[in-house]
Order: structure tokens, then sequence, then C-alpha cells
């Protein structure tokens, strides 16, 4: 699933591209889409002729903030893609939306294999209300006092859960979660309230620089993941235990990766290098 990473690159190329441009059209193909839609969603119609104000993201969601009131919450969940490319491009049966636009001569194409994303057509002021009671705050955007405490009040959950619980910090998922507790030394099943104030600042940090490396790079393709343009980000060549169960420790060079499941979820680690 694309992460803080891979859905911030997407944002920010398709802020690059679309803010400021007026929606010509948006065509919903799949039945899906239209049966997800909730009863008092805005027809597509409205849509037309309208700006598109800002791209932004919250989470692992992109949120659309359409002239007139208007939204559009989306989550690529597994295998989803937003893809700006030419009208004349040959589309397959996973295309399941598109939007042209005046004034470019491109269209964006919502794709998803799975069919587990969503294309959500919502006023604004009910996109707030729904991720805003749904997220906790951007890791980025936490300084260390604040993020301590979530440490202590969420302590009795294991740090690799904490680091996925969306209420608690939001956008992290399996790939940066380990990678994060990689880069800190810490073990995947510790408790998050037993990290001591050190150790919580060794988190923190490592939260923070990885996710900016990756952002810079551009995200982690190791599964359908794309940026707007139909491009593979590069930071999978980064991972360091990530994926990587019985390969050598590339830190200590002595102890292999190994697995565990915690909270249902796989979790990759060096032995030695993780305390």
């Amino acid at each position: 699933m694309p992460e803080l990473p891979e859905v911030e690159t997407v944002v920010r190329d398709l802020r690059a591209a679309l803010r400021g441009k007026k929606i010509k059209e948006m065509v919903f193909f799949s039945p899906h889409l239209e049966r997800r839609q909730p009863a008092s969603a805005p027809a597509p119609d409205r849509y037309r002729g309208k700006k598109i104000e800002e791209i932004r993201r919250r989470g692992k969601m992109i949120i659309f903030e359409i002239e007139g009131g208007l939204g559009l919450l989306v989550h690529l969940k597994m295998t989803g893609q937003l893809i700006l490319c030419s009208p004349a491009r040959p589309s397959d049966k996973h295309t399941h939306a598109r939007m042209s636009f005046y004034g470019i001569r491109k269209e964006l194409r919502f794709r998803d294999v799975r069919k587990f994303g969503f294309l959500t057509c919502l006023n604004l002021c009910d996109i707030s209300q729904k991720v805003d009671s749904s997220l906790g705050p951007e890791p980025l955007a936490m300084n260390f006092s604040d993020f301590r405490k979530r440490l202590l009040v969420y302590g009795k959950k294991k740090i690799k859960s904490w680091l996925l619980e969306q209420k608690i910090i939001a956008g992290i998922g399996n790939i940066y979660s380990d990678e994060i507790l990689f880069r800190a030394g810490l073990r995947p099943e510790r408790m998050a309230g037993s990290l001591d104030k050190t150790e919580a600042r060794r988190l923190w940090n490592s939260m923070r620089f990885i996710l900016k490396k990756a952002i810079s790079l551009r995200g982690s393709s190791v599964s359908d993941y794309v940026d707007a343009t139909g491009e593979t980000g590069r930071f999978q060549l980064e991972h360091r235990v990530y994926g990587k169960e019985g390969e050598v420790c590339r830190r200590c060079r002595q102890s292999v990766i190994e697995r565990k499941k915690i909270g249902g979820r796989s979790s990759y680690f060096c032995p030695a290098c993780q305390k």
C-alpha cells in the first residue's frame, strides 16, 4: 500500500500540473465506484467548469479542494494509481475513472487492479470531518514533545503497532515502520511506553529522516506504486530490512534479517542492531 512518501510524491506531481486548472469532465467507468459514493455525494456533473484550488495529502489520503466547496477524497489502498497521461494513451479494464481539464492536453486516470481504493465525491466540509475524526497528527509536523506524549499515552502498544495506528500518527505503514525502527535501533516488539527520553528522541529523529529521504527519492516501488507520470520511485534501493528476511544485515555484517508477526503484520528487523 502506498504510504506517506508515495502519496506525497503523487500529490506534489498533481499539484504542479493541475492546481488552478478547470475541470472539463469527470467520468466513472466502473459500477463499483458509483456504488461506493455516499447518498449525499455531489454528482460528477457538478464538477464541470470548477477550478481545482488545491491538492493536498492527509495521512495516506489525497484531497482535492475544488471551487464552490466541492472536494474529492482519494485513497489508493493496495494497487490504486492516479496517472496523468495523454487521452490518446489506451486505457485498460483497471481504469475506473477519468478527469479531463481545460488548458492542458492530459487527463487524470484512476486505476486500481484490486478495487480496494476509492475516489469519493464529497463536499469539502464533509471531507474535513471524515479525515479529522479518523487520523492522528502528521509525523513530519509533530514536535518531539508531542511525539513523546503520544508514546506515553498509547504506551501499552508495541512500537511497531504504534507506528502503524493511523489514529495515533498518520501516514506510516509497514515499509517505513520497519525502516524507521531499524535506523533507531529499536526492536518492533518493544512497548511504546518503555522507551526512555533518549530512545524516544532517536525514534523521532529516525522517523523524520526516513520519511524525508523517501520523499526525496519519490517513494518505494515494491509492488504497484508509480508516481503521477507512471514512473517508479527509488527508495526501495535504500531499504535495509523491509522484505530482506534471511539476508545479512548491511550495518553489522553479522546477523541476518529476521521476520516476525506483530499485530498480524510482518516485521523485518536485525536482532543484533535493534535492541
